[in-house]
């Protein structure tokens, strides 16, 4: 009967553990998260005996079993606690950590989401004088861990019409901040993000699979 009930434990276990990176990797799912808040990319990280542990946090340390606690700096220049506590604490600690299944994969982000960066796309974008027809644009540009944009380049096939590209440029420049969420101290790294500008003559109506025939 015991070997029954682990080996349906372990197999509950592996279910949980394949939805979550299916979430993970799924960029259907990735788009329906909650986006992030200015508060959401303030990471604390915590650290217990000088080690951070994958998935701890305060919630799993009694406050009776707290030694000492000092609030600077990490190596890697990320705010963090520093909790002093015993080695038969700090060995719960991990054992519990080790079962919360914890999310690692850094966020970065749109403010608001991709909804509000087809807002904003629509918003900024200046059409070039006389341009006719429909065209997509791929720009690949570069977020740092502090949310800001560098290095925007034309990806793979740029425009005949050079007046496009500029344009198409001259937006991922003009893009705000992205927000940065990082749950891995020492992995914070650059993103290289590719974004999809459509550019729509003014006026024109487009059959949905046939842009190349606007209709008036």
């Amino acid at each position: 009967m015991k070997k029954l009930l682990l080996i349906l434990l372990m197999i509950v276990q592996s279910c949980i553990a394949f939805a979550q990176n299916y979430c993970e990797n799924d960029t259907i799912v990735r788009e329906i998260q909650f986006p992030l808040t200015e508060r959401d990319c303030e990471t604390v990280f915590y650290y217990f005996n000088n080690e951070w542990i994958p998935g701890a946090g305060l919630d799993m340390v009694p406050r009776d079993s707290i030694q000492a606690v000092e609030i600077k700096n990490d190596e890697y220049g990320n705010r963090a606690v520093f909790l002093t506590v015993s080695s038969e604490t700090q060995n719960r600690i991990k054992a519990e950590a080790r079962n919360t299944w914890p999310y690692l994969e850094p966020r970065c982000e749109f403010p608001g989401g991709n909804g509000k960066l087809k807002e904003w796309l629509d918003e900024n974008i200046r059409i070039p004088e006389g341009f006719k027809g429909s065209e997509r644009i791929l720009v690949e540009f570069t977020v740092h861990p502090d949310g800001s944009i560098s290095d925007p380049t034309i990806f793979r096939r740029p425009s005949k019409n050079e007046a496009v590209n500029q344009e198409a440029l001259r937006l991922v420049n003009a893009l705000p901040k992205f927000r940065v969420k990082y749950y891995i101290p020492h992995l914070k790294k650059n993103f290289h993000l590719v974004l999809p500008i459509k550019f729509k003559e003014p006026g024109a109506i487009f059959i949905r699979g046939n842009e190349s025939n606007p209709t008036e």
